[in-house]
């Protein structure tokens, strides 16, 4: 089987994220959500999705490409979102700001996977960190009451200083990821 491939950049948990992430856990401890393990955070650029090994050095020249010249960057993560409808919620998570830098990095990495032959998709990009995956809940108002006590709160700033390319080995205890190969941001 070929390797799941993903784009990224690591997101270093400060203390403060993780306090405030474990005081969301206990608002939502009765309902069936997969949280994110606060050692493997991080944003994704571009999922990859299953890549024959012999593409990896296509997907190393477009990130060498893609990141050439540009500089580290500090970001923070703010407020937090749904993925999903108010009926049917999918995903917590919390942005990353500011967009314009990300979506920046995600056009370059975008154009430069095209050079090198990836095909073209039509993938939305919404910069942001993943909290958790929700498998069911049945309190969604509590849910809303929770984001919007969330809506202008700041969790982390952070300094971003490479693009990692990595590979997500699903596991029954949840992903694992290997890093292949970084580019360092000046």
């Amino acid at each position: 089987m070929n390797p799941r491939l993903f784009i990224a950049f690591e997101i270093a948990p400060s203390e403060s994220l993780v306090r405030e992430l474990e005081n969301i856990k206990s608002f939502f401890s009765h309902e069936r959500f997969s949280w994110a393990k606060t050692g493997q955070l991080h944003m994704t650029l571009k999922f990859l999705g299953e890549t024959s090994p012999q593409k990896m050095v296509l997907v190393k020249n477009a990130m060498a490409d893609a990141f050439a010249g540009e500089s580290k960057s500090v970001f923070t993560l703010e407020s937090l979102g749904v993925f999903g409808s108010s009926y049917a919620p999918k995903v917590l998570w919390t942005h990353v700001k500011p967009e314009e830098t990300c979506c920046v990095w995600f056009q370059k990495l975008k154009s430069s996977l095209l050079s090198q032959g990836f095909a073209y998709d039509r993938q939305n990009f919404v910069p942001h960190l993943t909290l958790a995956r929700i498998r069911s809940i049945d309190d969604k108002k509590r849910l809303r009451d929770i984001v919007s006590q969330y809506e202008s709160f700041t969790f982390s700033e952070f300094c971003v200083s490479e693009i990692i390319l990595f590979e997500s080995v699903l596991l029954p205890a949840g992903a694992e990821y290997i890093r292949h190969f970084s580019v360092s941001l000046d």
